[in-house]
């Protein structure tokens, strides 16, 4: 733990890791953005699973994957943005808005790993590498320096 709170700049290495855990997640929140805007283009990526030209599964689950991007655009974005210029101000809802975010993004791999494991494990193994790994190190980071965010 003394690995986290030792200053590095500006902010102790804690910190700096929350912030680094923060921008790969808003990475899965841009990939979510552009399924949307095209959607059978993402599947292409592996972005998402399901599409709506194929048998009646895949157009359910590319309903139900869609309906899953557009919550985490209305709620997750907002608050990893939240999140971001909060813990860069030191503020406490930062703080609060990271640890949500965090939980989100350690919540959606395991649910991917045990949802689609059989089928997509390379898209299983690439959310829990690009996102519940950080997330986990963001948390213990800003439970570290928790002591910088006064309510």
């Amino acid at each position: 733990m003394k690995l986290f709170k030792y200053k590095v700049g500006r902010y102790p290495f804690g910190i700096w890791t929350a912030i680094i855990a923060l921008l790969l997640t808003m990475l899965a929140w841009v990939m979510q953005a552009y399924s949307l805007i095209n959607w059978e283009s993402a599947v292409e990526f592996g972005l998402q699973n399901g599409s709506f030209q194929g048998d009646d599964i895949s157009q359910i689950m590319a309903a139900k994957e869609k309906g899953e991007a557009i919550a985490d655009l209305i709620w997750v974005l907002p608050l990893n943005l939240l999140a971001l210029v909060g813990i860069l101000r030191k503020r406490f809802i930062g703080f609060v808005a990271a640890m949500m975010t965090f939980a989100v993004c350690i919540y959606f791999p395991l649910f991917y790993i045990f949802q689609i494991w059989n089928t997509f494990l390379m898209t299983a193994v690439g959310a829990v590498i690009l996102w519940g790994i950080p997330s986990l190190f963001g948390i213990f980071g800003l439970w570290t320096n928790r002591k910088l965010f006064k309510p």
